[in-house]
């Protein structure tokens, strides 16, 4: 029973861990659509650097990234995207002093990925390594 108990709180850790990266998803999914759409709150902004002709490839990238950083099998990868994306993103943002539209997300990004595996930021050491035997 104690067993069963266990499992049962270890699952529903993984589930509040998840919560973050479901947000941060939803977010890129959104944001990535208004792009793709032409719908983007700032898309006068886009037109003034010159990207409104490459919002709906950057709307796919956005959506594309943020998924791969949703499924555990290509999280790392997707946080490695996403941060190539948001790291151009302010790149283009330097000179117009508004860095912190893009970096925002990626600092949300970052906590979520933190929250939800951390061996991604840290390194966990175990105790799972064969024992060593001396010889005299």
């Amino acid at each position: 029973m104690h067993s069963k108990t266990n499992f049962m709180c270890n699952r529903k850790k993984q589930s509040l861990k998840m919560i973050p990266t479901f947000l941060m998803v939803a977010l890129l999914v959104v944001s990535g659509c208004l792009k793709i759409s032409g719908h983007h709150p700032m898309l006068l902004h886009f037109v003034q650097l010159g990207l409104d002709g490459q919002l709906p490839i950057l709307g796919s990238a956005e959506i594309l990234f943020g998924l791969l950083f949703l499924f555990p099998a290509t999280s790392k990868l997707g946080l490695l995207l996403l941060t190539a994306y948001f790291g151009g993103a302010i790149a283009i943002e330097i000179p117009y002093h508004m860095m912190a539209g893009p970096a925002v997300p990626l600092i949300l990004i970052w906590i979520a990925a933190f929250l939800r595996q951390r061996s991604v930021f840290i390194e966990i050491k175990r105790n799972n390594s064969p024992q060593q035997t001396q010889f005299s």
